[in-house]
């Protein structure tokens, strides 16, 4: 598309269809940007992205300045995870926020969050050496009442834009579970979710290098059930991807 043909789709849409950013209120002046105005999503002490200083394993930016690059870079708190390694393209908050809210109710990544996503995997492309692109899958009763899966839209376009293999069929989750609330603690929330997944296609899933994809990073009890699921599938590995990660305290 080109620069001129966008100028004049933007001042249509701002026009006929004027969107206010959800975090400052002010006009947002191009449809790629969704429901953030450029403003908000250029301010990085309002959209935090992670670019580097996160742990090696687990993702989450770390606090502590890392003083060689020969230094292990860890949290401290992931030896445990089941998973390989885990990346977050930034922080749960600002546009990352509004976009993820945006997504539980319309099946639709802007261009904004697509790059953001795009630029995440090329900064740490072990989680491109993958066999399968998995979404983190919603309850048939959720995925009725909601009318379609977040994280298989984020997964759907990882897999299209970088040639991968898009599997939304072998992990399920066999039965309902509460959303997560403010004041649960990690281990509230793994009990939650505690056997919440099944493989049913085994042999698709053994042997095989899995990227998993859900939206939100919170305490990962979520990712480490779907990850241990698959792993006791037969997967040689499992990595994830998710578009923000809460920092718990």
């Amino acid at each position: 598309m080109s620069a001129e043909f966008q100028k004049i789709r933007d001042g249509f849409l701002g026009l006929a269809y004027p969107e206010r950013c959800r975090l400052c209120g002010s006009s947002v002046e191009s449809w790629d940007d969704g429901v953030a105005c450029a403003q908000c999503w250029d301010d990085p002490d309002i959209t935090v992205l992670f670019r580097s200083a996160v742990c090696d394993k687990c993702g989450t930016a770390l606090t502590r300045p890392v003083t060689t690059t020969t230094q292990p870079r860890s949290c401290g708190l992931c030896a445990t995870a089941p998973f390989q390694s885990a990346r977050a393209c930034g922080s749960y908050r600002g546009a990352l926020e509004a976009t993820i809210l945006d997504l539980k109710i319309t099946p639709r990544l802007n261009p904004r969050i697509k790059e953001i996503i795009g630029q995440t995997l090329r900064l740490n492309p072990m989680l491109l050496k993958t066999d399968l692109v998995i979404p983190v899958p919603l309850h048939r009763a959720r995925l009725k009442t909601r009318g379609f899966n977040q994280a298989a839209i984020i997964a759907k376009y990882v897999a299209a834009d970088f040639g991968l293999s898009f599997d939304e069929g072998s992990l399920l989750r066999t039965r309902p579970t509460d959303p997560h609330r403010a004041g649960m603690d990690a281990a509230d929330r793994a009990r939650s979710v505690r056997n919440a997944f099944e493989v049913v296609r085994p042999r698709l899933v053994a042997g095989s290098s899995v990227l998993l994809i859900d939206d939100v990073y919170t305490t990962g009890s979520t990712i480490g059930s779907a990850t241990s699921k698959l792993l006791d599938a037969g997967a040689r590995a499992v990595n994830v991807l998710t578009i923000a990660r809460v920092t718990i305290r």
